[in-house]
C-alpha cells in the first residue's frame, strides 16, 4: 500500500503516528511523542511533502502495545519453559515483519500506563548479552509498513490477521507485563546456558525417628519428575513444571539437581520458605497434609514393618496442615472447577504473604472454622503492622500502621481475624498491643494512644459505626472518625488534641488536656457485612478520605457449614520475629511512652524502586481523574502511601535491610488491586439516599439478568430496599433508570396465553 493511503488508514483507526527520516527507525525531532499525528488530513499533507519518510505507531496515545521478538528460537524456549506457546500467541495477532526471524505482534493494551520491559540473555560465549524479546508499551514507537528497513532496504510488511481489528493483549501477557520483575528472574533462570544459581531453598528438617527411615525409603524409591507428572503437573522444560492449580498459566515449579523441588505458585500446598521432596509431594497430594497417614501408607507400600511416629518438628505442623487445606481445595479430585471458584479472579500471589508472615497466614487458614483466605492475608498484615509500629521506618518516612476492613456476610468467618491476631500477640507476650474495641469520641482515641502509643483496635462492626457517626447530634463519634483519619497521617509527626476550655479546671487537669502523642501508631482491623457497610456509606464517607485510608477486602465466599476448629501453637520463628520487631533497636516495649518515641530502624527503598513508585503514582492519578465525576477519586489518594507501608512490612517479613523491588511490587499489587475492587463495589452500592441506592441496586440486577430480563416481582425479592418502597417510589426508580440508562420493559409472553411476563432489560 502506498505511504499516503497507509497513513490515512492508520489515523482512521485512531492511531497516533510518529514521523521519521527516510531509512531511519528513530524520530529525530525534540519531544516527538507530543508531536504525533492523529488527523488523516495532517498525515496526508506531511507525507505528500515527505513521501520517502518512515512512519511509526506511538503506543501510549494509540492504546496499543507490542510483543517484539528479537530472537525467535530463544523466545520460544523462554515461553515454553513457562508453559506458554509463543507460536500460538503470535498466530492470533497482526505482526510487523522487518526481517525474517524477527517480528512485532501488535495488540490493544489492557491498560493505558504500560512501560517497556526487555529480556536479555547472556551470550553462550560469555561475552555480552543479546535481547530475546521486548514487551513494548507507553511512550515508545514501532515502525509501521510500508516504511523502509534501514538494514535490509526492504519495506516492512504486515503478516497474520488484519491489523484493522487488533486483539486485546492475551491474559498471560497481561500478567507477565504487570508482574514483570517477578517473571523476569524466572525467565533469566531458564536460559539453557546460564550458570545455575548457587542458592536453593532448604528442605524442611525432620526429627530423627522410625518414620524417618520410611520417608527416606520412599524418597529413594521415587523420582520427583515422575511424581510431579503423576499428580498432574505438566513439564514445560527440563527443570520446569506447570502446577495444575495455577491460574496464571506460568510454569512456576523448579526441579533441583538433588531431586527436591520448589514452587513459586502461591496456590500450591507448599510453604514459601522451603523446597519439598517426593514424600512431601505424596503427603499433600495423596493424604491432604496428614503426615501420620502418609507415613503409615508408605510403610505398607514399601513393606516396612514398623509403627512410625510423627516425623516433623512441631513448628512445622501449621505449615503442613495449611498445605493439606490447600490441597483439599485444589487437587483435581477435590477442587471446584475454576469457573465455579469464587476466588479464581484474585491474583494467586495475593493469597499469601512473602516471608515470615506467611506463618500467620497459615495459622489463620489452619485454625479457621470457615475458610477466608483473603482475610488470612489481612490478619497477617495487621499483625505485622502493629508489632512493627513505631519501630521501623523507610527513607520516605513511611511507618507500618495500616487500617484494614474485612467485608463478608454474617456467619461467613470474618471474626476469625480477631481471634488469630489476639492469640498471636498473647503468645508473643505482646498483649499490651491490644487496644480497645472501638472509640466513642476524639478524646477516647487520644486517651487510648496516650496509654498505648502503639496498639491495634479490632472493631467488630464498622458499618454500624459509620451509620452512628452520620446520625444527627452524634458529633462525638464523628469527631472520633476525624482524629482516626488524622492519626493515619501523623505517624512521622505529632498527634495533638483539639482545643477545650480550661476555665475552672485544676492545673493538673488542664495539663492532661495538653498531652500529645509523638509518632502515634494505630492499627485498625475492622469488620462488617456488605449490607451494613453500604447502607452506612454516603459520598461524604468517601469524599472526606475516611474510607480511602482502609485496605478494603470484600470476600466473595458466602455462608457454609463450619469445620472442626483446631488449636495449634504458632510457629516459633513467627513468635521470635514478632518479639524482635516489637523491641527493635530501642529495647523493651515497657519503656515506650506517648511523648518519647523509640528510635526506629531505617529500611530504605532500593534505588530500583523509584521508577516503580513513579509509575504507580501516575496510575493512581489516572484513576482519580477517571473517578472524579463519580465522587470516588479520594479512594485512590492514599493508595501509594498504603502500598509503601505494606512494602515495608513485607521487606521486614523477608528480613531485608532495604526494600527490594519484589517486596514493593507485592505491596503495589495488593494495595492497587483491592483499591480498584473497592471502587468497583462502591460504584454500584454507594448512594446518598434510598432512591439513589435503589436505583443502583436495581440497575445492577437488570444488567446481571442479561437476555432473560427481570420482573419487578423478582427485583423486590432480590432487593430489600426496593421491596420496602411504596408503589409510587418504585415507579420513580424505574422512571429514573429509563431516563438515565435507557432500560426497557418488554412483554415476554406476547402471543402466548396466560398472564403476561413484563420484564426489564438493558437495551
Amino acid at each position: 500500500m502506498h505511504i499516503i493511503a497507509s497513513v490515512r488508514h492508520y489515523t482512521g483507526l485512531g492511531w497516533h503516528l510518529v514521523t521519521m527520516p527516510a531509512g531511519s527507525k528513530a524520530p529525530n525531532i525534540p519531544n516527538w511523542p507530543e508531536r504525533a499525528i492523529s488527523n488523516p488530513d495532517d498525515a496526508e499533507r506531511y507525507y505528500s511533502q515527505h513521501p520517502t519518510h518512515n512512519v511509526g505507531l506511538l503506543h501510549s496515545a494509540s492504546g496499543t502495545c507490542a510483543l517484539d521478538i528479537d530472537h525467535l528460537e530463544n523466545a520460544r524456549t523462554a515461553f515454553a519453559a513457562m508453559g506458554l506457546d509463543l507460536d500460538a500467541i503470535l498466530a492470533k495477532a497482526p505482526r510487523i515483519i522487518g526481517r525474517e526471524g524477527r517480528g512485532k505482534a501488535i495488540f490493544r493494551a489492557h491498560r493505558p500506563d504500560l512501560k517497556t520491559h526487555k529480556l536479555a540473555w547472556p551470550d553462550p560465549s560469555g561475552k555480552g548479552s543479546s535481547v530475546v524479546f521486548e514487551l513494548r508499551g507507553g511512550s515508545v514507537q514501532d515502525v509501521l509498513p510500508p516504511s523502509i528497513h534501514p538494514d535490509t532496504q526492504q519495506p516492512y510488511r504486515w503478516d497474520g490477521p488484519p491489523y484493522a481489528d487488533l486483539p486485546l493483549l492475551p491474559e498471560p501477557l497481561q500478567i507477565m507485563w504487570d508482574q514483570w520483575e517477578r517473571f523476569r528472574v524466572q525467565f533469566l533462570d531458564v536460559c539453557p546456558w546460564k550458570i545455575k544459581p548457587q542458592h536453593q531453598a532448604p528442605l524442611r528438617k525432620r526429627i530423627q525417628s522410625e518414620a524417618t527411615s520410611v520417608i527416606d525409603a520412599y524418597n529413594a524409591a521415587h523420582t520427583m519428575a515422575a511424581l510431579l507428572i503423576q499428580f498432574g503437573y505438566r513439564q514445560t522444560a527440563k527443570d520446569r513444571f506447570l502446577s495444575p492449580h495455577s491460574t496464571t498459566g506460568f510454569a512456576g515449579v523448579i526441579l533441583f539437581d538433588d531431586g527436591t523441588a520448589y514452587s513459586h505458585h502461591g496456590s500450591d500446598p507448599f510453604d514459601s520458605a522451603h523446597s519439598f521432596d517426593c514424600f512431601d509431594l505424596y503427603t499433600q497430594c495423596e493424604h491432604a497434609g496428614n503426615v501420620r497417614e502418609a507415613v503409615k501408607a508408605a510403610a505398607a507400600y514399601l513393606n516396612i514393618n514398623t509403627d512410625p511416629v510423627y516425623a516433623y518438628s512441631p513448628e512445622d505442623e501449621t505449615r503442613i496442615a495449611h498445605g493439606g487445606t490447600v490441597a483439599n481445595n485444589i487437587l483435581p479430585s477435590r477442587r471446584v472447577a475454576p469457573s465455579d471458584n469464587p476466588l479464581a479472579s484474585i491474583p494467586e500471589h495475593l493469597l499469601s504473604v512473602p516471608g515470615v508472615l506467611q506463618d500467620a497466614v497459615n495459622h489463620y487458614n489452619t485454625t479457621a472454622a470457615r475458610a477466608q483466605p483473603q482475610f488470612a492475608v489481612q490478619a497477617a498484615l495487621a499483625f505485622g503492622s502493629v508489632v512493627m509500629g513505631r519501630r521501623f521506618v523507610t527513607d520516605q518516612r513511611n511507618y507500618s500502621s495500616l487500617y484494614f476492613l474485612n467485608v463478608a456476610l454474617s456467619s461467613a468467618g470474618k471474626e476469625h481475624a480477631k481471634t488469630t491476631i489476639e492469640f498471636l500477640l498473647e503468645e508473643a507476650g505482646l498483649a499490651r498491643l491490644i487496644g480497645p474495641a472501638g472509640y466513642t469520641s476524639a478524646s477516647g482515641v487520644l486517651s487510648a494512644l496516650i496509654d498505648q502509643p502503639c496498639h491495634i483496635s479490632i472493631i467488630d462492626e464498622l458499618g454500624r459505626v459509620l451509620q452512628s457517626a452520620k446520625a444527627q447530634g452524634n458529633h462525638h463519634k464523628a469527631d472520633a472518625q476525624t482524629i482516626i483519619m488524622e492519626a493515619f497521617g501523623r505517624q512521622d509527626s505529632t498527634l495533638r488534641p483539639q482545643g477545650y476550655s480550661k476555665m475552672g479546671l485544676r492545673k493538673q487537669d488542664a495539663q492532661e488536656l495538653d498531652r500529645v502523642v509523638r509518632h502515634p501508631s494505630l492499627t485498625l482491623l475492622t469488620m462488617t457485612t456488605p449490607s451494613t457497610l453500604y447502607d452506612g456509606i454516603s459520598s461524604a464517607s468517601v469524599l472526606d478520605g475516611f474510607l480511602g485510608r482502609f485496605v478494603i477486602v470484600e470476600s466473595p465466599l458466602g455462608r457454609k457449614r463450619g469445620q472442626k476448629r483446631r488449636k495449634l501453637p504458632p510457629t516459633e520463628r513467627l513468635i521470635e520475629w514478632a518479639k524482635a520487631c516489637a523491641s527493635a533497636k530501642s529495647g523493651n516495649l515497657d519503656t515506650d511512652s506517648h511523648d518519647i518515641p523509640p528510635a526506629p530502624v531505617d529500611v530504605p527503598f532500593d534505588l530500583a524502586c523509584d521508577p516503580m513508585l513513579d509509575a504507580f503514582e501516575d496510575q493512581m492519578i489516572d484513576e482519580m481523574n477517571a473517578h472524579d465525576r463519580l465522587g470516588l477519586d479520594a479512594m485512590f489518594g492514599r493508595t501509594r502511601e498504603i502500598a509503601m507501608r505494606i512494602a515495608l512490612i513485607v521487606a521486614v517479613s523477608r528480613s531485608e535491610s532495604a526494600i527490594s523491588t519484589d517486596s514493593l511490587r507485592w505491596g503495589l499489587d495488593y494495595a492497587g488491586y483491592y483499591a480498584r475492587r473497592a471502587v468497583a463495589s462502591l460504584k454500584v452500592s454507594m448512594a446518598d439516599g434510598p432512591h439513589s441506592r435503589a436505583c443502583k441496586a436495581v440497575m445492577a440486577k437488570i444488567e446481571k439478568a442479561g437476555l432473560r430480563g427481570i420482573t419487578e416481582a423478582e427485583l423486590s425479592a432480590a432487593i430489600r430496599g426496593f421491596e420496602e418502597m411504596k408503589p409510587l417510589e418504585r415507579r420513580a426508580v424505574m422512571d429514573t433508570l429509563v431516563a438515565d440508562h435507557g432500560i426497557e420493559c418488554r412483554n415476554m409472553s406476547e402471543g402466548k396465553r396466560g398472564r403476561p411476563r413484563l420484564a426489564w432489560f438493558m437495551p
